[in-house]
């Protein structure tokens, strides 16, 4: 067979994000739902790390034989991961809903440390969940995966990257099997997107210290990563997908604020190694804000730099008790 001279740019892939309005179990499929994802490079899904696979030797010769070899999708697990700057508010809204839990779209956000995960049930419509499409150049190779919690986000922005602008990440799961095939979700969604850039200079509130005391300092970036980790449950039907997730694991948010050292910042070290109850405001307070109440620093280390000066990186973690909230997030 000549060989095919075709060559595909990976500029030529695209990734489209839909809130999955159908039941646990079933893909979004209404073009309308779906709002394409600016990233700079698609990364492909990972059908190979949760991959159900048993590779044993087996007696009888000591090399090892393809029927030493088993490969399964039934019980298995895929991921896939995302970055890219943020140019759309409908976008980030949809990535805020699904980390959240929200039951709605809503352009503020708030965790509290009370709360309780839903129930992601096969069949069920309770939850927060996406569909996701790979669009591929190559024809009829579509790679839809449905049905997709969000196990991590990062919000994150910094003086020395993209301009400054606001950057989302973060990684899908799914328990279900991912369609390989022409789509027929197209991002329609996108006409309706309500162009949001942000940077680190529209922040205007750069704050840290204590709730009654907070102090403003001199920022050079910011980042906070909101974990929430799913693990697929149970299996049914003919490819043995899940019959649920359990999100029962620690619900965490946690980054890091790099400021400039002066007579503002320097007692971050010694509330360190207290380890006492501190705060971050962050943002302009109406269209894009991080609101951190209670955060506990988990280190202080100073960053030399020739030029600019002397830096103090301070990594914090979110903490709450009760009905505190542990983030409020503004994007509108």
């Amino acid at each position: 067979m000549a060989i095919n001279t075709a060559v595909y740019s990976p500029k030529q892939f695209e990734l489209y994000l839909a809130l999955q309005s159908s039941n646990l179990g079933t893909a979004e499929d209404t073009s309308g739902d779906f709002v394409k994802l600016a990233v700079t490079n698609v990364e492909d899904i990972d059908f190979a790390g949760g991959l159900i696979q048993d590779r044993t030797l087996r007696t009888g010769q000591q090399i090892m034989r393809p029927t030493d070899h088993f490969v399964s999708e039934k019980g298995s697990a895929k991921n896939i991961s995302f970055e890219y700057v943020v140019d759309g508010e409908l976008a980030l809204q949809k990535l805020l809903q699904l980390i959240s839990e929200d039951t709605s779209p809503t352009a503020t956000v708030t965790t509290a440390g009370n709360r309780t995960p839903a129930v992601y049930a096969h069949g069920a419509g309770t939850g927060e969940y996406a569909t996701l499409i790979v669009s591929s150049p190559f024809s009829s190779k579509d790679r839809t995966f449905h049905s997709a919690v969000l196990t991590s986000l990062t919000l994150s922005m910094s003086a020395e990257n993209s301009g400054g602008r606001l950057i989302a990440s973060g990684n899908f799961y799914t328990g279900y099997n991912v369609t390989v095939g022409a789509s027929t979700a197209t991002d329609s969604g996108t006409a309706s997107e309500t162009t949001f850039v942000k940077t680190i200079y529209d922040c205007t509130t750069k704050q840290i210290g204590s709730a009654s005391s907070e102090v403003d300092v001199v920022c050079r970036s910011f980042d906070l990563t909101i974990n929430y980790p799913a693990v697929r449950i149970g299996y049914q039907g003919g490819n043995a997908e899940p019959e649920g997730y359990s999100r029962s694991g620690e619900y965490s948010a946690s980054g890091n604020i790099s400021v400039k050292y002066d007579a503002n910042s320097e007692p971050s070290l010694a509330d360190f190694l207290a380890g006492s109850e501190k705060s971050i405001n962050f943002g302009d307070g109406s269209t894009i804000n991080f609101d951190l109440p209670q955060v506990i620093y988990t280190g202080s280390s100073l960053s030399f730099d020739e030029e600019a000066g002397t830096f103090v990186d301070i990594p914090f973690s979110c903490v709450a008790d009760g009905s505190e909230a542990l983030y409020t997030i503004i994007a509108t």
